[in-house]
């Protein structure tokens, strides 16, 4: 893959799609929109005139920063929407492949002490080595430690942990006990693929299965695009299966968790040298009617149209949840209403509006944007999800994927009560498969029975039988968690849907 940067923005794109959905277009002005605003620049003036401190060019900039954040929360919240917003983009991070990136493998937030750890990638460096809730506190160099809570700003920080692939670096953590240790890891790239195929196993070989985690456009000499990469999945699975001995075959498209992403991963718009998205791949062209329509305040209305001239020789099922949003919607609603094809799972989000971008500010290496609601998408006669929701055949999640992930926080020992414990309670009823009495109650309290089940767990797994959940004992559960939740096997709701779709 070369020398690629960190994947900074990775973290940030996926915690940012939820809100952000798709965009109908990328609009970057050739010159900032905004900078004249006298107002500001009056009130500034008089600070650096009569105001008793002085005002430095970076309390300036910050001033400006947040006048355009309140400015832009103001408008969206006399509106009611939570997705119009002001975004930061670090312009000195070379953009990365959605499909993989060079880092250690984990994603955080910012705290004034260093970087609190959320989530550790399963295939990435950090595995075993770093877990959620430490704290990256710093970084050693050349024998030398650099603290975080030092540093000017969360640029720098930032900075320190660039790096390219085989880069070492000395990572300072402190756990949640408080314990520091120094922690060497090799930069490596890291799969985060935006659509993939998987193996159902034996008993499900009339059916195949894609997984779209989100939506991804493509960028030239960047990324391919989850258009494309869905495209190579697709080819691959019709080759090998779905058009042999067709009608008795069925895809399964998964887009539980789906936050969305770009549109042009749905549609290309008929731009010249673009691989068709994924709507046009799987669905018909008719000029009487539209796989979806966009209307923006203009009232210009944008319809799309699919590009088959035949229907797929086999059957879809797609799968969805909550947490599937916005083009993910848009794609389980043409699927269902211009296909004909059911949907299962659990209702979708219900995100009936879209977003766009525009350019307002580059200030100190950091590009800051408008994203705005431009308007509302439909689906079939006229319907929007918000108010008309998907129909979904329904099907409940259960057992280690319907848990939160357990988080460790400290020590955890009979006769306390932590709101951390409730995750791993419910993990260990899944785990030692607890029904009727045995179930240990969920609540967060450590009780008696609580105590038998820990002391249980950590005499199967060789570890100090104590009846506490220690560090060592709550980082043997994550991995185990972790293995679970990558285990198809575990996954009821797709097990369900398996035999729906074999018993048919």
């Amino acid at each position: 893959m070369g020398n690629k940067k960190l994947g900074i923005l990775f973290l940030a794109s996926v915690l940012l799609a939820f809100l952000a959905g798709y965009f109908s277009s990328q609009i970057l002005p050739s010159l900032p929109v905004g900078s004249g605003d006298d107002t500001f620049e009056f009130i500034t003036e008089s600070f650096q005139n009569y105001y008793y401190y002085d005002i430095e060019d970076d309390e300036i900039q910050k001033a400006f920063i947040d006048a355009m954040e309140a400015s832009i929360n103001s408008y969206a919240a006399s509106n009611n929407d939570p997705y119009t917003r002001l975004v930061a983009t670090p312009l000195n991070v070379t953009p990365t492949d959605d499909e993989i990136f060079i880092g250690i493998g984990i994603s955080f937030t910012t705290e004034e002490l260093g970087l609190r750890v959320n989530y550790v990638y399963p295939e990435g460096a950090a595995v075993g080595l770093i877990y959620p809730n430490d704290m990256i506190i710093g970084i050693s160099i050349d024998d030398s430690d650099i603290m975080f809570d030092e540093l000017d700003d969360e640029d720098e920080i930032l900075s320190y942990l660039s790096g390219n692939l085989d880069d070492v670096k000395t990572l300072i953590v402190k756990d949640p006990d408080l314990e520091v240790k120094y922690v060497i890891i090799t930069y490596q790239e890291i799969p985060t693929p935006t659509a993939y195929a998987l193996d159902l196993g034996i008993g499900n070989e009339n059916l195949s299965y894609i997984k779209i985690n989100r939506f991804s456009r493509y960028v030239p000499d960047t990324t391919v695009g989850t258009a494309k990469v869905f495209q190579d999945a697709l080819n691959y699975l019709e080759s090998e299966s779905l058009l042999i001995d067709s009608e008795n075959k069925t895809l399964i498209i998964d887009m539980r968790d789906n936050p969305g992403g770009a549109l042009t991963a749905l549609h290309n718009q008929s731009s010249e040298g673009m691989i068709p998205g994924i709507a046009q791949q799987l669905l018909t062209k008719s000029v009487e009617t539209t796989l979806f329509t966009m209307i923006p305040k203009t009232e210009k209305v944008q319809n799309f149209y699919g590009s088959l001239a035949q229907p797929k020789e086999y059957n879809i099922a797609v799968l969805v949840n909550e947490h599937s949003a916005s083009a993910a919607e848009v794609l389980a609603a043409a699927l269902k209403t211009y296909g004909g094809y059911e949907l299962y799972g659990a209702p979708t989000y219900g995100k009936g509006v879209y977003q766009n971008q525009i350019r307002l500010q580059d200030i100190d290496g950091i590009r800051y944007s408008l994203i705005y609601t431009e308007g509302q998408w439909f689906y079939g006669d006229n319907l929007n999800v918000s108010t008309t929701p998907l129909e979904v055949n329904l099907i409940a999640q259960e057992g280690i994927k319907a848990i939160d992930m357990p988080v460790y926080n400290g020590q955890m020992s009979l006769n306390t009560v932590s709101t951390y414990l409730n995750s791993y309670q419910a993990f260990l009823n899944i785990h030692f498969d607890f029904s009727g009495l045995e179930l240990l109650r969920t609540d967060g309290y450590f009780d008696v029975a609580t105590e038998s089940a820990v002391e249980r767990y950590q005499l199967e797994n060789g570890l100090a039988v104590s009846g506490v959940i220690t560090i060592e004992t709550a980082r043997s559960i994550h991995d185990l968690y972790m293995d679970y939740v990558a285990d198809i096997n575990y996954d009821v709701q797709l097990q369900r849907l398996l035999e729906i779709l074999n018993n048919a």
